[in-house]
């Protein structure tokens, strides 16, 4: 027993280990907040007295668990929230953010009637000329942008949603609730994108960094379209999973 402990005291946790840890409390905490711009690397290797190989080990490792993000030329950052979204389940976003225990706000950006582009009146099944609804949302976890959502609904459906107090009723309560359509079913198609000036601006990042873009066409019981929703979530909070079985092994 003697030998067991005196072998425990002489484990060391290496000291790169103890930086990340001290690191990753602090943002925990919310001492370095998200977004939150951290010393540059000689700073931060001299606060600790350690070398910059020391330094740079400690930063891989907070870099592995998501919890910052390097910028070339630019530098160190705190990692936004980072949502694992099950692309396979007919889930809405805020809703599947909620249901993993975050703290999820909406911000009304606009409502209004517009021309769509081509993509949304194919998928909408409008004819031309025809104006749609669009409704844009930006949902914040913890008061920081996650995603920036356009919805395009049908003149007929927009008309009668544009009543309904849409910065205090989530969309999908008052298509239920007020006009009795129910989703059934959707078609969703997630794509690799940099963002445009105006996305970047709600979103709070720099034009041209990598995003996702999802485009999702939701259908009522009767087939009929019911809400074109682009969706732009910034590439560093969002990560797409699926459980995947292999058909052909046996038990």
């Amino acid at each position: 027993m003697n030998g067991v402990r005196a072998s425990a005291k002489r484990i060391r946790v290496p000291r790169y280990h103890r930086i990340a840890e001290t690191l990753s409390e602090r943002i925990r905490r919310g001492e370095l907040a998200p977004g939150a711009r951290l010393d540059n690397q000689r700073q931060l290797a001299k606060s600790f007295g350690v070398t910059l190989m020391t330094l740079r080990q400690a930063l891989e490792l907070l870099e592995r668990e998501h919890l910052i993000t390097r910028r070339h030329g630019l530098g160190t950052f705190v990692a936004a929230p980072s949502i694992d979204y099950d692309i396979l389940q007919l889930r809405r976003f805020a809703g599947d953010l909620s249901a993993k225990g975050e703290h999820v706000a909406t911000r009304l950006l606009g409502a209004r009637f517009a021309a769509p582009d081509r993509r949304v009146a194919e998928a909408l099944r409008l004819p031309a000329p025809a104006r749609v609804f669009v409704l844009e949302r930006l949902r914040l976890v913890d008061d920081h942008p996650m995603s920036l959502q356009r919805s395009f609904l049908p003149p007929l459906i927009g008309e009668e949603v544009v009543r309904a107090d849409l910065a205090r009723t989530p969309l999908h309560q008052v298509l239920e609730f007020k006009l009795g359509v129910i989703i059934v079913r959707a078609h969703e198609t997630v794509s690799a994108v940099r963002l445009g000036r105006r996305e970047a601006r709600d979103l709070g990042c720099r034009a041209g960094e990598p995003a996702f873009e999802a485009e999702r066409v939701s259908h009522d019981a009767g087939g009929a379209p019911v809400v074109f929703d682009r969706v732009f979530i910034p590439g560093d909070r969002f990560r797409i999973t699926r459980e995947l079985r292999d058909e052909g092994a046996t038990s």
